[in-house]
């Protein structure tokens, strides 16, 4: 379910964005664009009906794939931000900001793909589908799980900010 996807995005992006020390604002600002950016695009654009039955494709469903709109997704606005406004970041900061957000976007990509690993549905590897497990993709305590350890992240990261 994409509400899980985001959730547990939104977690995992502002966790390594606080490891990597971009401060909380920015943090969280690439996390919930990412989080809810990424898996929009992911899911739109990677299913298609076949047979009246709605399944994923390798477009958006495979290493490449997810890591490319990820990648993209966090590298376009972030670019059209330091041409916009160059003096917003310091110079040196600048491409080392873009660097970070883009990778931040293909690790966004990437975490989709290893929630949709363990459905039924799968995900693309070499070109085949692969299924770590044979969930539904609606299954109510994987989903509440991944919920929720995308919560603990999220905590985890601000947990410098409320102490």
């Amino acid at each position: 379910m994409r509400m899980t996807h985001v959730i547990f995005t939104l977690g995992l992006i502002a966790l390594v964005a606080a490891w990597l020390g971009l401060g909380v604002a920015v943090g969280l600002l690439a996390a919930v664009w990412l989080a809810a950016v990424v898996n929009y695009i992911i899911d739109a654009a990677g299913h298609e009906v076949r047979n009246g039955y709605r399944r994923r494709t390798a477009t958006t469903h495979s290493l490449t794939g997810a890591t490319a709109v990820g990648a993209a997704v966090g590298l376009l606005p972030t670019l059209v931000i330091l041409l916009a406004a160059p003096g917003a970041v310091d110079g040196y900061y600048g491409p080392l900001l873009l660097l970070e957000v883009t990778a931040l976007g293909a690790v966004a990509g990437l975490s989709h793909l290893l929630l949709d690993a363990p459905t039924e549905g799968g995900i693309y590897y070499r070109g085949r589908r692969w299924a770590l497990a044979h969930w539904r993709y609606n299954n109510p305590a994987a989903n509440g799980l991944f919920a929720l350890l995308g919560l603990v992240m999220l905590g985890a990261a601000l947990a410098p900010v409320v102490a």
